[in-house]
């Protein structure tokens, strides 16, 4: 006999209903809930002895005080389960790729004078701690220096960075990026290829990088190609020429040195089956001494270098007790030069500077500690200081740094501190000189989703965040 439309309580008693609201007379008779709100999937309660799998009590938590919007949830997949497996050792993953994010593709004409663009995109240059007005106004100087095709490749980058962070994908980013591409080749055989070229060259370059990792889609992949080409250009020239020529390189080098640092973290954990080894080497050029970064984000850069060439060295296995002894020595004076920078503390009137600051440095030795595998055994400090990296976040306004919101966003284990990562993200992707979030909620997805199938068992952190990001068809970017 066909069911009626109605309520799910008569739905699921089988009968007819009469659609009556708020409570139809099935229920009202038989004093069951009439319930008309619209179904949601969810883990069998803890009470139902029919189910092998039920849900338990998420640990109680005092309400994050801020910016929180309502909960969300997250979805499991049949992605999500196949990874779980993989990552448990049940089945190995043989084709399985990260959801691809899609691009959107404008074709309308646009008729957008160079000036206004040029003007409009200096403040979405990914940096660190430098005053990006000043780095597109030298940009823009360096690349009117001459009538030469490294001076052009330069201005067109320009444009291309410029539109598609004004615009999205459409065809005067693609022609302009393409005719960089072109001026770039031509201008590396200039017989007056010089100081200035080279200068144009390294600008040339870190905008291609840009215009790649602004978008986030999967079609973002040369971004890390890149900055080795910009490193080879660099370490064929002179820095000291260079400096000479205009002291204002050195916000070029500053501007690689970030890039240099966060793909190396990227790399650290990005591996694809059947994909070449990617020939990144570590920049070996920066010194305190030509650098314009303030002190404390070029500590903050050259510690987050050595956590991951520490990272990198603890995947090989020591060959000795003495081996394993000097490592876990070496991860101990880390994690306290970490802990041990000048950042103001941190108070309800702290400004966001400070907060930015101490977020980095919260994740960076929430990093170090999770990848040391259980070197630094000090779980009480560990979740201070994710419970006050979750206060600080509902705090922000904005927080354009990827990799302290990948890594603190690891840390998330319920749904209210998945609401108050998600929210920040949503707020600084409203600023008109914001870049894409999509990989970065992408993998934080998918790291949540494999926290929850294992709520029994105990996952490798570097398995998880390799397993997760290794499977994005490209290297996904946290500058």
């Amino acid at each position: 006999m066909p069911v009626l439309s109605g309520c799910a309580t008569c739905k699921g008693r089988a009968i007819s209903c009469d659609r009556t609201k708020p409570n139809c007379t099935n229920c009202s008779r038989s004093n069951r809930k009439c319930q008309w709100h619209s179904l949601k999937l969810s883990w069998p309660g803890a009470d139902d002895r029919r189910r092998a799998v039920v849900s338990k009590s998420s640990p109680s938590s005092s309400p994050a005080q801020g910016r929180i919007s309502d909960a969300r949830f997250v979805h499991t997949t049949y992605w999500d389960m196949e990874l779980y497996h993989n990552l448990i050792g049940s089945v190995p993953v043989r084709t399985l790729s990260l959801p691809k994010l899609s691009t959107c593709w404008k074709s309308s004409e646009l008729e957008i004078r160079d000036s206004d663009l040029l003007e409009y995109s200096s403040a979405s240059l990914a940096t660190f701690g430098q005053d990006t007005t000043n780095l597109g106004r030298f940009l823009l100087r360096i690349s009117l220096e001459g009538k030469t095709a490294s001076a052009a490749a330069l201005f067109q980058a320009l444009i291309a960075f410029s539109s598609l962070h004004r615009y999205g994908i459409q065809s005067q980013a693609a022609e302009a990026k393409i005719a960089a591409l072109a001026n770039l080749a031509q201008g590396s055989f200039e017989p007056s290829f010089g100081a200035i070229g080279a200068i144009q060259h390294i600008g040339t370059g870190m905008l291609l990088c840009s215009f790649e990792v602004h978008q986030a889609s999967c079609a973002s992949g040369q971004w890390t190609q890149y900055l080795e080409g910009v490193k080879t250009v660099i370490k064929a020239s002179s820095i000291k020429t260079l400096l000479q020529f205009s002291p204002d390189v050195a916000v070029l080098l500053d501007w690689l040195h970030y890039h240099d640092v966060l793909a190396r973290f990227s790399l650290l954990h990005w591996r694809r089956e059947g994909a070449p080894e990617a020939p990144f080497t570590p920049a070996d050029h920066f010194c305190p001494q030509i650098s314009n970064l303030p002190p404390l984000i070029l500590s903050m850069l050259n510690l987050l270098s050595q956590v991951c060439d520490t990272v990198s060295s603890s995947a090989i296995s020591p060959e000795s007790s003495d081996d394993v002894h000097d490592h876990k020595s070496f991860v101990e004076v880390l994690d306290w030069r970490i802990r041990s920078l000048p950042i103001p503390k941190v108070t309800e009137d702290s400004d966001d500077a400070t907060l930015e600051m101490k977020l980095y440095q919260l994740a960076m030795l929430l990093y170090l500690n999770r990848s040391s595998e259980g070197l630094i055994d000090q779980p009480v400090r560990t979740q201070q200081q994710i419970d006050q990296a979750f206060t600080i976040l509902p705090r922000l306004s904005s927080y354009k740094q990827h990799f302290p919101i990948y890594i603190i966003g690891c840390e998330s284990r319920t749904d209210e501190q998945r609401a108050v990562v998600l929210d920040v993200i949503l707020r600084t992707e409203k600023l008109s000189s914001s870049r894409s979030f999509n990989h970065c909620k992408r993998l934080l997805q998918a790291s949540w989703a494999q926290d929850d199938l294992a709520e029994w068992n105990n996952l490798s952190y570097r398995s998880k965040l390799s397993s997760t990001m290794g499977l994005a068809e490209v290297v996904p970017a946290f500058v």
